[in-house]
């Protein structure tokens, strides 16, 4: 498949409450924003990879490392405001129409998975593609992981099915005997789609979650999910850095 029109872009800010410059916190010796750009190169999409970021330090930490990176605004509140912003000063002339959304705080997402997304994100019927994993017990009840409420055209969907989102909490949902889903946080997106979707203010519902998503499925925005049996770690808290910790010692 053709991927020339596509592009990767890993939003980075250095501001974070709950992990401080959470991008250059080292795990094994490494920081995080290097294992996120590591795991966009493990694709082998050949599609440039760009750091949009609002610290020279962290974009200082990707140029040592051979990335390319772009300093963006610190006004934004979400990172998809902020690729929009990079996207439109790295590529003025509008070559690139696919955009994988990386987020900067997964480091063990796989290659494979970003892959997936940039072949079906191709497909003329998307707007914006995401990913989402069976959550385990632990997770349901725990606000800092996102859960998704996805209709799917089967009673039992399997892995690479691909369902229409409907919610997104950081509460259980949806209630009862069903599939609890834990949302991945990468996307892909249509460039109208981003564009579209940067021009719409804040929602009431994304701000009650604090969850830029909502933004998009208030306006009617189409998205489309995606199951993985990939379970990557979302670095948010300091148990999440120890778990993280684990994984790259054990690949040791």
């Amino acid at each position: 498949m053709d991927f020339s029109n596509t592009i990767i872009i890993i939003p980075a800010r250095i501001g974070s409450s709950r992990l401080p410059n959470k991008p250059l916190i080292k795990i094994n010796g490494i920081p995080l924003i290097i294992h996120a750009y590591n795991c966009a190169k493990s694709s082998q999409l050949d599609v440039p990879i760009l750091v949009a970021t609002d610290d020279q330090t962290i974009a200082d930490v990707i140029n040592d490392n051979g990335g390319l990176t772009l300093i963006t605004s610190k006004k934004h509140e979400s990172g998809s405001d902020r690729i929009f912003e990079a996207l439109e000063k790295f590529d003025p002339y509008q070559k690139y129409q696919n955009v994988i959304h990386l987020q900067g705080d997964l480091p063990n997402i796989s290659g494979n998975l970003i892959k997936k997304l940039a072949t079906f994100i191709n497909e003329p019927k998307r707007e914006i593609l995401t990913v989402v994993v069976k959550a385990n017990p632990d997770e349901y009840n725990d606000n800092s992981i996102v859960k998704a409420a996805i209709a799917f055209s089967k009673n039992n969907p399997d892995i690479n099915d691909i369902g229409r989102a409907m919610y997104f909490s950081r509460a259980c949902i949806p209630f009862g005997d069903t599939n609890i889903w834990h949302h991945v946080g990468i996307y892909a997106w249509k460039r109208k789609t981003l564009k579209q979707f940067v021009s719409l203010k804040p929602s009431p519902l994304e701000k009650s979650e604090k969850l830029e998503q909502l933004r998009a499925l208030e306006a009617g925005i189409v998205i489309d999910a995606i199951i993985t049996s990939d379970h990557p770690i979302g670095v948010d808290t300091e148990l999440d850095l120890k778990k993280a910790s684990k994984f790259f010692q054990d690949l040791s």
